[in-house]
C-alpha cells in the first residue's frame, strides 16, 4: 500500500514570470536607448578640440604647445608668427648642431622670460610638450634638448590620439 506524501509542493511560476518580465523590460529599454542615441555621439571617429584648464598654475604662465608625434614635432614660433613641423630626422640633425632652429627658438623663449621677469616680475612662457601615445621617444629627445637650456621650465601633457589642440597666435589667448 502506498501512502501519498503530504509534503507541500513549491511552484516556481511566480518567480519565473517576474524574472522573464524584468528581462523583457530591460531588453526593451536597452534597444530603445540604442535607437534614441544619435550616431554622431560616437566621439571615437571624430577629432575634438580640447581646451586646457590650468588648475593650480599661476595666471601669468602662458603655455607654448609643442606636439610630439612618432615621426615629427609641431610647434608655433611666437617670434616669427609661424607654425613649424620638424620630422624626427630633422630634429636629430638640429640636436647634433646642424642649423638648430628649434634650440634657438627655445633659447629666445628663455631670454624673453628672463627679460620679462627683470622688468615686470610676471608672465612666463612655458613650453608644454603634448605627448601623443606614439610620440614618447620624440618627447624624450626634446626634453633632453630643453634640459640643456638651464632655467627654462617646461611641462608634459599626455594626449589621446584624436585630440586636437589649437596653436596660439600672437593675438590669441593661451
Amino acid at each position: 500500500m502506498r501512502y501519498a506524501s503530504n509534503s507541500p509542493k513549491i511552484t516556481l511560476f511566480p518567480f519565473l514570470s517576474v524574472l522573464l518580465s524584468t528581462m523583457g523590460i530591460l531588453a526593451f529599454l536597452s534597444i530603445s536607448f540604442l535607437l534614441v542615441v544619435p550616431e554622431s555621439a560616437d566621439s571615437r571617429k571624430e577629432s575634438k578640440r580640447v581646451q586646457f584648464e590650468w588648475v593650480g598654475a599661476p595666471g601669468y604662465v602662458k603655455p607654448i604647445f609643442i606636439r610630439c608625434y612618432a615621426d615629427r614635432i609641431e610647434y608655433y614660433n611666437l617670434f616669427e608668427n609661424r607654425e613649424y613641423s620638424l620630422s624626427l630626422d630633422e630634429l636629430l640633425n638640429q640636436l647634433q648642431g646642424e642649423n638648430p632652429e628649434l634650440l634657438s627658438y627655445l633659447v629666445q623663449l628663455f631670454q624673453l622670460n628672463t627679460d620679462i621677469k627683470k622688468k615686470f616680475g610676471k608672465t612666463e612662457y612655458y613650453p608644454l610638450l603634448l605627448v601623443y601615445p606614439d610620440g614618447v621617444l620624440t618627447s624624450e629627445l626634446l626634453m633632453v634638448a630643453i634640459e640643456k637650456i638651464g632655467g627654462l621650465n617646461f611641462g608634459l601633457e599626455p594626449m589621446l590620439p584624436k585630440w586636437e589642440i589649437p596653436y596660439q597666435g600672437l593675438n590669441s589667448e593661451g
